[in-house]
């Protein structure tokens, strides 16, 4: 029983570190500059904004950003078997948050 709970856990660590060198190594490729799709209704209406106010699109954009995430609370959702087992950095997330 021990054993096989040993050779579990190092199952999931291995998963873990490849999945982590795999993240890190594909996160050299991603372009630093990210950008958000806006429907061109709302571009259009935030332009028309950010030309009154005398500022950009993405000042408007960004500062909308901040005030929508200063103003939703944090909730961690319960994260299932089935996405740990898909995704194991999610076990170790689980594990790090047990110690803290």
């Amino acid at each position: 029983m021990v054993n096989n709970y040993k050779r579990f856990i190092q199952n999931q660590f291995q998963k873990a570190k490849s999945t982590a060198s795999e993240f890190i190594s594909s996160r050299n490729e991603v372009q630093e500059d990210s950008t958000i799709e806006l429907k061109l209704q709302n571009y259009v209406e935030l332009k028309a904004i950010a030309d009154k106010q005398n500022t950009t699109v993405q000042a408007l954009v960004n500062g909308i950003i901040v005030q929508y995430l200063t103003s939703t609370p944090y909730e961690s959702t319960p994260i299932s078997v089935d996405q740990k087992e898909d995704n194991p950095l999610l076990y170790l997330d689980g594990i790090c948050k047990l110690v803290d």
